[in-house]
């Protein structure tokens, strides 16, 4: 029997083979731009702030590749000190790969060589419960989950994939009425002070004080990514996709104090908002409604019938989403990490209350 073999990578001799791969273990993607070359590129060549864009390893059988594992460098900043975390993601192995504890071997290799390239910690967000198992097994730990929260604006493409269209005139007439009632409840918050403003993912430069608001909520959080300009025109920057920001601004000084950032995005058929960052400083966090209400605008004119996002209940609850009309969904993502520099107070890491985690923290949406 062939020894499968653990290893680097090979860029860009075995690109090809690697795209085919990723079509294999996610066939959902097919048809979307997140298949192509230019995609990869700008995913695993392309970071800011970094030696290296990507670590990249494979799992090699017959000098194939049946698995494939990544992480790219995000920068997390810790009581002002700044730390190189590997944020896995594109973990896959083949059908050739099943039954023969890949996952789980390359999991441990790849891990094993983020932490001899200075990585401080790795960190993912699994939601698909077939992985679990293999993650625990190369010595993953699981500190918390995060929920995925979502406010329905109507029903009709989620009642008629269901083929329950003829509830549709009651079930939207209830969810409106609901709707219309927290929507009513939430504009009592005092705004006169604040305004909003809109910009595209393409004009981040245009943002005046994007920088120092970034820079002031890091300073607010205990765990906070390095959200900063540069990091914002990469994550935003994939091919064929834009994105919708509004920042929230005090008109007495000009001040940004609080952003969001979201793109329409399809999930189970229903045509959703989908809200990849909301960031708002400590001292303005009550008026998180005004930027809820705004993204709720912008997802009507684009007519999405759902808004969703990730996010830490410690901010749902300071955010007062629920006043807002988000409820919980039953599908949240797994926060999974895995620690290499013992410097690091390890409770502190594991302690949901430090973070300020959304899809921005992951390679999703």
């Amino acid at each position: 029997m062939a020894e499968i073999k653990l290893e680097q990578f090979n860029y860009p001799e075995d690109l090809t083979e690697q795209r085919k791969l990723f079509v294999e273990c996610f066939p959902e993607t097919m048809g979307t731009p997140v298949v192509s070359k230019e995609h990869y590129h700008w995913k695993f060549k392309s970071f800011p702030s970094s030696s290296l864009s990507s670590y990249e390893y494979v799992a090699r059988l017959d000098n194939e590749i049946i698995g494939y594992y990544a992480a790219i460098p995000y920068e997390y900043i810790i009581s002002g000190k700044t730390y190189k975390v590997g944020m896995v993601c594109d973990v896959m192995t083949g059908v050739k790969a099943r039954g023969k504890g890949v996952f789980t071997k390359l999991g441990i290799y790849s891990t094993e060589q983020l932490k001899k390239e200075g990585i401080a910690f790795s960190t993912g967000y699994p939601i698909r419960p077939e992985v679990i198992p293999g993650h625990k097994k190369a010595g993953w730990e699981f500190p918390f989950k995060i929920p995925m929260y979502g406010k329905f604006l109507k029903l009709d493409t989620f009642l008629r994939i269901r083929n329950k269209n003829f509830l549709k005139p009651v079930a939207n007439f209830i969810l409106h009425s609901y709707n219309g009632f927290m929507n009513l409840l939430s504009r009592k918050i005092d705004k006169t002070s604040l305004s909003t403003e809109y910009y595209s993912s393409f004009n981040i430069d245009n943002i005046k004080g994007l920088d120092n608001f970034i820079s002031e909520w890091i300073n607010e959080n205990v765990i906070a990514l390095n959200k900063n300009k540069d990091f914002l025109k990469w994550r935003l920057g994939a091919p064929k996709k834009s994105y919708h920001i509004v920042v929230l601004r005090n008109k007495l000084d000009n001040k940004i104090v609080g952003y969001s950032v979201f793109r329409e995005v399809e999930k189970e058929k229903v045509p959703c908002m989908g809200i990849l960052d909301f960031s708002i400083l400590n001292q303005y966090k009550k008026n998180a409604s005004l930027l809820m209400r705004e993204i709720e605008n912008i997802a009507k004119k684009s007519r999405a019938e759902l808004i969703l996002m990730m996010m830490m209940k410690k901010q749902a609850k300071e955010y007062n989403i629920r006043f807002n009309g988000f409820l919980k969904t039953p599908f949240p993502f797994s926060f999974i990490l895995k620690q290499y520099d013992s410097s690091i107070d390890s409770n502190m890491l594991r302690n949901e209350n430090n973070w300020h985690l959304m899809w921005i923290d992951s390679d999703d949406l």
